[in-house]
């Protein structure tokens, strides 16, 4: 039998677009997915482009790949593959680079290559109009699953290259979704997901029309035996006062929001093209923090953008030190081929860049730590999982408002347990799970 490994870069999404190509794999081309690289026949490498350090470690990893395993055939797919596919296929061991609107066709181009050719199957992103809609019912994943609901994005960020890389906004049918989430529940993921690009956005290009991720949440948290609802990243103008009520009113909503953010200068984020003011998150963040006590509330941060002077991030500091935000990335801005942002002056040295990122890390860790040791001494909800520690098997496992609790030794139960917390450790919690 034909055998196939993954290796996947970036966000939650790229996990998801990794699931619907083993799916596609597996049940069109009859191929079994293997853990390691040594044993597959082909490897499927998923990438982001998100920055360069992203684009310069998936060319890494495709050249130690191709290194160790040079007999098996590597695939590239992802944002770096469809914004560079040239650039790709010039790599040893690469056989095939599939565009996003290309995915559905893998099996047979698989089954198609010739011994020692390379294929560059790449579309126009921009002709892309409708959702890929691949009925995924289990994932490599144990404890919790993805929903992909919506596909690219329509905005035009300055820094930003995901209209480019991933196309147009596209929602997928609600009947869809609502069907696989069924099917994942009842082959026993207890948690699901939420994500998109851009997924506040879903349902605007549907027939009906207009903003429907919160019916879409309602009509999700209904489903019998799920016991945990996952939203991921969404954007600031997206959180709905319906969104936060329903995560107020239901238990099995967790109460995690992650928040891109950018900057705390309105000057820097209207060069940003961002369609809010600070100020507007700051009302944002303290309603949510109002309405939903102990929510988890994590951000994106981008230092050093072009023409930020250090009163600008002197702003964004100051800000999320005093907001209740739980945890933030802070990224040093990198310049993305295509953008709007390439042909900006006024650049911020690295030295710089990098001295903003540190500080924020630094204060962040401070919060963070602050913000664990509130719940020393509770009891919380965790979704066990298995992990490892110094080699050493452990249950770990993630709470509701997006906290790492290690559990200990022993066997994860494959449901949201209660857990007693009794320490901290250094990124997350200490706990034993109760009963």
């Amino acid at each position: 039998m034909k055998t196939v490994a993954f290796t996947t870069f970036g966000c939650r999404l790229n996990q998801y677009d990794t699931e619907t190509v083993r799916t596609l794999l597996e049940c069109e081309g009859g191929w079994r997915t293997v853990d390691r690289a040594s044993d597959a026949d082909v490897v499927v490498v998923n990438t982001c482009s998100v920055t360069a350090r992203a684009d310069a470690t998936a060319r890494k990893a495709i050249r130690r790949i191709h290194k160790e395993h040079p007999r098996a055939r590597i695939v590239v797919t992802g944002c770096y593959a469809q914004r560079s596919p040239q650039e790709l296929a010039a790599l040893p061991g690469v056989s095939l680079v599939l565009g996003a609107a290309d995915r559905a066709g893998v099996a047979a181009r698989l089954d198609a290559l010739e011994p020692g050719r390379v294929e560059v199957a790449v579309s126009p992103i921009e002709q892309a109009r409708t959702f890929l809609d691949v009925p995924i019912t289990e994932m490599m994943e144990m404890s919790r699953a993805y929903v992909k609901v919506q596909e690219g994005c329509d905005e035009r960020c300055s820094f930003c290259i995901v209209p480019q890389t991933r196309g147009r906004s596209r929602s997928r049918a609600p009947g869809s979704v609502l069907a696989q989430a069924r099917e994942l529940v009842g082959s026993g993921y207890v948690e699901l997901v939420i994500t998109g690009v851009h997924v506040g956005d879903y349902g605007l290009d549907l027939p009906a029309g207009g903003r429907a991720l919160a019916p879409l949440l309602r009509a999700l948290l209904a489903i019998p035996g799920l016991e945990r609802l996952r939203l991921s990243s969404i954007e600031p103008a997206s959180i709905t006062t319906e969104i936060i009520d329903l995560m107020a009113g239901e238990e099995r909503f967790a109460r995690h929001f992650h928040i891109p953010f950018q900057s705390a200068s309105d000057t820097v984020l209207a060069r940003m093209r961002r369609r809010y003011r600070a100020q507007d998150f700051f009302e944002l963040v303290r309603r949510i923090a109002e309405r939903v006590p102990e929510c988890g509330i994590g951000s994106d941060v981008i230092c050093g953008f072009p023409g930020e002077t250090d009163a600008d991030f002197q702003q964004t500091f100051d800000a999320l030190e005093s907001l209740p935000i739980t945890y933030v990335h802070p990224f040093a801005y990198s310049v993305r081929p295509g953008s709007e942002a390439e042909g900006f002056g006024d650049r911020v040295p690295p030295e710089v860049k990098k001295r903003r990122v540190q500080s924020l890390k630094r204060m962040m860790a401070d919060k963070h730590r602050a913000f664990r040791a509130r719940h020393v001494g509770r009891t919380v909800s965790v979704l066990p999982e298995r992990g490892r520690r110094g080699g050493v098997p452990r249950i770990e496992g993630w709470t509701g408002n997006y906290l790492r609790v290690d559990l200990g030794p022993g066997e994860a139960p494959a449901r949201v347990t209660p857990a007693r917390v009794t320490g901290l450790t250094d990124q997350g919690l200490e706990g034993r799970i109760e009963g």
